[in-house]
């Protein structure tokens, strides 16, 4: 594995398009470097690792939050 990947090369390694990494990029939720022009961005595998990891984090929080307020407050009626 290479040690800096492009746009392209990161897209493939993580199972998304393209657009998804430069829109974690351009959000800040994706570490990165740019190297010259806008568009020319690099990323390291172990931090396409680490942004899976805390989407994972977020996504489990998110859930027990859920679950949390269903033991609170009841199942909703339907």
């Amino acid at each position: 594995m290479r040690a800096w990947l492009n746009v392209g090369e990161a897209a493939e390694y993580a199972g998304v398009c393209k657009d998804t990494i430069y829109t974690a990029c351009e959000r800040n939720e994706l570490r990165h470097v740019r190297i010259g022009g806008r568009r020319c961005i690099r990323l390291r595998p172990v931090w396409l690792d680490e942004w899976f990891e805390e989407g994972t984090r977020k996504a489990a929080a998110g859930l027990d939050a859920r679950q949390h307020a269903v033991e609170l407050l009841g199942s909703p009626q339907r």
